[in-house]
């Protein structure tokens, strides 16, 4: 029968915790402390657009029709400054996406009220067309943001988000600007 020795449970305690600090001290020397502030810097000197869309489908004798109510918003995050400096990649970043969806031939127009007696009198060619144009959403979507931006830089606090719903009533578009102080 061959005997075996063990290490006395002290002895393996120790080797434990200097196993440990020996990892610890490793790790702590991998990272050094300016690349992990670098990154930090370079997060919070940037501006985010989140989008978030929903909709839904209905088919109705093998044709796709289009839910009538949809929204599509996007979440501007930055510093005020920033938010400013880069105001027209902004603008285009979001006209270009909200007018590549499939939800952007389907935006409704205001109602125009008019006279009946103007109607009964004046004979209209054909049915007016109930959606609006492209060029009339790339404008609106301009100046809500330009209010929203604008708004942002007189708060002037480090960190903003500016959350844009666009539905598909484009009198009901609007863009709130949120804060937290510093």
């Amino acid at each position: 029968m061959i005997k075996r020795k063990s290490f006395p449970k002290q002895s393996l305690m120790l080797a434990q915790c200097l196993g440990g600090a020996l990892v610890l001290l490793l790790v702590s020397m991998a990272v050094p402390t300016t690349n992990a502030q670098n990154s930090g810097e370079n997060l919070q000197s940037s501006v985010q657009i989140s989008k978030s869309s929903a909709n839904s489908y209905q088919i109705v004798n093998e044709t796709a029709y289009i839910k009538p109510f949809f929204d599509t918003s996007y979440i501007i995050s930055g510093s005020s400054n920033l938010l400013n400096n880069s105001q027209n990649i902004i603008n285009s970043t979001i006209i270009n996406d909200f007018l590549s969806s499939p939800t952007a031939g389907y935006i409704i127009q205001q109602n125009n009220s008019s006279n009946s007696a103007t109607n009964a009198t004046n004979q209209l060619p054909a049915l007016p067309n109930p959606f609006v144009d492209q060029e009339t959403i790339s404008a609106t979507i301009q100046q809500q943001l330009s209010e929203a931006i604008t708004s942002a830089i007189d708060i002037d606090y480090f960190e903003v988000d500016i959350e844009c719903t666009f539905g598909n009533k484009i009198q009901d578009w609007n863009c709130d600007v949120y804060s937290l102080p510093t």
